[in-house]
């Protein structure tokens, strides 16, 4: 994260614009990120893009700044400050979820630069969001119509999963009649600068297998009330559960978590996030999801930073990771409580396969799903 923390230093609005920007004549594609927060989201659909994407010859990335995960600001209070010569500067600019009326706003960009091209990235599903989720409270009717309006202010809406993708491009096409928006996929990557200074891999010494929950949704949760209780009653002497991140007010949640012994921990700021998930010593984890259109449309982000880690998942078929996962090599799939039980069994009596797969897991996630020259491409590809 260092190149992230020096990057927030030198962006802070106490500097002068010469110092925290470039904008020097070029030959270049430009995209303007416009203000993301230094959590999961502003950090793989925003800041780490722009840093990739500053290593190719033909496009160049500035971000406006890098706001700390502050709930009680509106993104309003940011964009509202766009300096105008960014704004001429831009070929593109890069929007995180708007949910208040920003007509006056586009309204003002396009004046000021009549080729620009307006973008929004979407990171989850906001018009199915469970009630469970916290946000979920938050985000009003008046909030997602507003959402739903600016959607089709914008040239293009970028997305993190495909089947998503589809949904909103239909979404857009048939509530909003007048807009011309284009629906991009664009996926979740991982990159070196999150993990620099970062310890070496914490291998778990104990001997019980640690099986990690990393921040569920209370019906996610619950959903693996049988496989949870299964595996604790039959393999009770070789399995540890570890939660990070307990459900939001799930008094169900809590008590399952407490009948099947879960260590838990406390969620912690995104910056210390990758050491948090290291010092665990986890040897696998779970990712439980019920059947809805909200996990449909989620990303991979989970099973990236895990696979990062050598970190192999079980994944419940309706987990939009199954895409990602070759079933017995980089991970598992799993739908019926035997086939959860029975993979959990095998784990326990073959160490020498379990290495193999937390091998894979790793290998496959830096060749296949990073910012590799290839990837780099296809997403300036998509900016042009």
């Amino acid at each position: 994260m260092r190149t992230i923390k020096e990057l927030q230093a030198r962006l802070n609005p106490k500097n002068s614009f010469e110092q925290r920007y470039n904008i020097e004549a070029d030959d270049k594609i430009h995209l303007l990120y416009v203000s993301p927060r230094l959590n999961a989201t502003g950090y793989y659909r925003s800041i780490i893009p722009a840093l990739e994407i500053n290593k190719s010859i033909t496009h160049k990335a500035i971000i406006t700044s890098i706001e700390t995960n502050d709930f009680s600001r509106k993104l309003s209070d940011f964009v509202n400050q766009l300096d105008e010569r960014l704004i001429a500067w831009a070929d593109y600019i890069i929007f995180p979820p708007l949910f208040s009326d920003v007509t006056y706003l586009i309204q003002a960009i396009k004046t000021l630069n009549t080729a620009v091209q307006l973008v929004m990235d979407l990171d989850r599903n906001y018009f199915a969001l469970p009630v469970s989720i916290p946000l979920s409270r938050k985000l009003t009717n008046d909030k997602l119509k507003c959402l739903e309006n600016n959607l089709g202010l914008m040239d293009m809406v970028t997305v993190a999963n495909e089947a998503f993708q589809k949904f909103l491009q239909r979404f857009i096409d048939d509530r909003l009649e007048n807009a011309h928006t284009f629906v991009q996929y664009l996926p979740v990557l991982v990159s070196r600068y999150g993990y620099e200074e970062m310890p070496p891999l914490i291998i778990n010494a104990s001997d019980k297998l640690r099986v990690g929950l990393i921040k569920p949704t209370e019906e996610d949760l619950l959903s693996l009330k049988e496989v949870l209780f299964k595996i604790r009653a039959d393999l009770k002497e070789k399995i540890q559960f570890v939660c990070l991140g307990k459900p939001h007010s799930s008094k169900e949640g809590d008590l399952l978590l407490k009948e099947i012994d879960c260590e838990i921990h406390d969620s912690v700021s995104f910056l210390d996030y990758f050491e948090k998930l290291n010092s665990l010593q986890l040897d696998i984890v779970l990712l439980p999801a019920k059947e809805g259109l909200f996990n449909r449309h989620q990303n991979s982000k989970l099973f990236l930073e895990l696979s990062v880690f050598g970190i192999p998942v079980v994944a419940s078929i309706h987990h939009p990771v199954k895409a990602f996962i070759k079933d017995g090599e980089t991970g598992f799939i799993a739908s019926e409580v035997p086939e959860w039980f029975d993979i959990f069994k095998s784990m326990t009596k073959d160490s020498e396969s379990f290495k193999l797969l937390s091998r894979n897991t790793l290998k496959t996630c830096w060749s296949t799903h990073s910012f590799n020259v290839e990837r780099i491409n296809q997403i300036t590809e998509i900016f042009i």
